[in-house]
């Protein structure tokens, strides 16, 4: 049985190859993304930086307590913090990564 939900909400793990002294580091965290169909995805204009902007403020709806602050607290799920992650370049396209292979059924290897 097919259940239809036009704006599925779902948890992914989001792979992050940050920077580090001497080279990188991988981690991860887990998102909170909102499906969007198709004619949603549309009216946002992802060459952009602003159009991709308000994608990711659109399919980003929280995240897990494994998402950590400097001081190694977790983060609260705020708009400001949303949108200071969204303007970190590593944490951006992992995020999107994340949302596309979920929403492509795919399986992220190694």
């Amino acid at each position: 049985m097919l259940k239809i939900i036009k704006n599925p909400e779902f948890t992914a793990k989001v792979k992050v190859r940050m920077p580090v002294e001497g080279g990188a580091q991988d981690t991860q965290f887990t998102a909170r993304f909102k499906g969007l169909t198709v004619s949603e995805t549309a009216a946002f204009d992802t060459v952009t930086v602003e159009g991709t902007n308000s994608y990711l403020r659109a399919i980003l709806v929280g995240w897990g307590e494994d998402l950590r602050d400097e001081a190694g607290e977790p983060m609260s799920f705020n708009d400001a913090n949303r949108d200071m992650l969204i303007d970190i370049g590593p944490i951006r396209v992992a995020l999107l990564q994340a949302y596309n292979l979920a929403m492509m059924g795919a399986k992220q290897g190694n």
